[in-house]
């Protein structure tokens, strides 16, 4: 038994953090988990395993405003926000902004294409958390 609650603690220890450094391996199993990261997933059209399985952006829609601007480039100064559509639909409903978010390697995936690394996931998990950023998409250019 006592095995047992040494790697529970353990495992539970290792999950409890949503970040670690740039370029550190993570498992995608227990990062994507909501319960260990708090991340809303359902924001999220990818886990953290296919999170770089796009064309080197993710895109969101934010209200036009320079207040949702700044609340975005403040949790990533990395994120860029123009007038558009994109692949988030943002020309759906009237006053939005389309925002992009890099995601390249080695800055924020683990691989060409593979997995978020945990910094960039966490980084994403703030941006699903405010309530004006309804769904998060992968950009793929056709």
């Amino acid at each position: 038994m006592l095995k047992y609650g040494f790697a529970t603690a353990l495992l539970l220890t290792a999950c409890s953090h949503t970040a670690a450094p740039s370029g550190t391996p993570v498992d995608a199993a227990t990062s994507v988990d909501s319960t260990v990261t708090g991340c809303k997933l359902a924001k999220l059209a990818f886990t953290q395993a296919q999170g770089c399985a796009n064309d080197g952006r993710v895109e969101f829609c934010i209200p036009n405003a320079t207040s949702a601007v700044a609340a975005v480039t403040g949790i990533a100064s990395d994120i860029t926000c123009a007038a558009g559509g994109g692949r988030a639909g943002c020309l759906a409903t009237p006053n939005l902004l389309l925002c992009s978010k890099p995601t390249t390697f080695p800055a924020h995936c683990e691989a060409t294409h593979g997995a978020l690394n945990a910094a960039t996931w966490a980084t994403l998990c703030q941006l699903a958390d405010l309530p004006m950023v309804t769904q998060i998409v992968a950009t793929i250019f056709e």
